[in-house]
């Protein structure tokens, strides 16, 4: 985790000096979120989610007005309905400060210029994606809480269970693109929905064990970020992101 300003937030601690942490992070990938579940669960945090930042802010207001608030939010940049960069400056404007809610990003897009956005916006701090179990914990640690990790059954099993879930994801996605690639004509709309999909299998394939199947769907989204407009690269795109997805899923 790389902190983004000096810590002007204190965390709260138990009678025995250990962090309280409760975590909210906002995040639209179910898969993604339930690895970050799963995480928690393995150290004895308390981790809820949300699918997207509006709901985040909602979920934040009432935790705050129960009295049971959230010690740390965890926001991924790329969000439908509201991202986190616009997620962290309403928190900020409705006066839950870093003293109150310090928030990390979640995120793969980790330029110079995005990252003082995130800075600028009021996050503290970032985690780069795809985010592993070393990363999470050195992440909870950031915040004063003493990890005690801890064997667990369930978590293995659900671990298991998102990887069948992770593997049928990218065997559709492979099958989309194969159907887009019959079509006389591809639409802007399949393409986007190509992107989303590659995107959702960048920032998750590492976690699996795949940081080449990461890697390439990350290349291909982002080119195929200019063929939504440009009817004539669609196809030569998609071809390409074919070739590439079916060696590296199968492998």
């Amino acid at each position: 985790m790389v902190e983004l300003s000096k810590q002007d937030w204190a965390p709260a601690a138990d009678a025995n000096g250990a962090q309280k942490l409760r975590i909210l992070l906002a995040e639209d990938t179910q898969i993604s979120a339930e690895a970050m579940k799963a995480m928690a669960s393995h150290f004895g945090v308390d981790l809820e989610t949300a699918e997207n930042g509006l709901d985040a802010i909602h979920m934040v207001e009432a935790a705050h007005a129960e009295g049971n608030p959230y010690t740390l939010l965890m926001v991924d940049v790329m969000m439908p309905i509201l991202d986190g960069v616009e997620t962290t400056i309403r928190l900020r404007e409705l006066g839950f400060g870093a003293d109150v809610l310090p928030i990390v990003a979640v995120t793969a897009a980790t330029s110079f210029d995005e990252i003082r956005s995130y800075r600028a916006a009021g996050i503290q701090a970032f985690l780069a994606k795809p985010v592993g179990m070393k990363e999470f914990k050195a992440a909870l640690e950031a915040w004063g809480y003493r990890t005690r990790p801890r064997a667990s059954t369930k978590r293995l099993i659900a671990l298991r269970d998102l990887e069948e879930q992770f593997h049928d994801r990218n065997v559709r996605t492979l099958n989309i693109i194969e159907e887009a690639l019959t079509q006389k004509d591809i639409s802007g709309a399949t393409v986007k929905e190509i992107r989303h999909l590659l995107h959702q299998i960048a920032g998750t394939a590492t976690t699996f064990g795949k940081p080449e199947l990461s890697r390439v769907a990350r290349i291909h989204e982002h080119e195929l970020l200019d063929a939504v407009e440009n009817d004539g690269s669609r196809r030569a795109l998609l071809e390409a992101a074919r070739i590439d997805l079916s060696t590296r899923i199968s492998s």
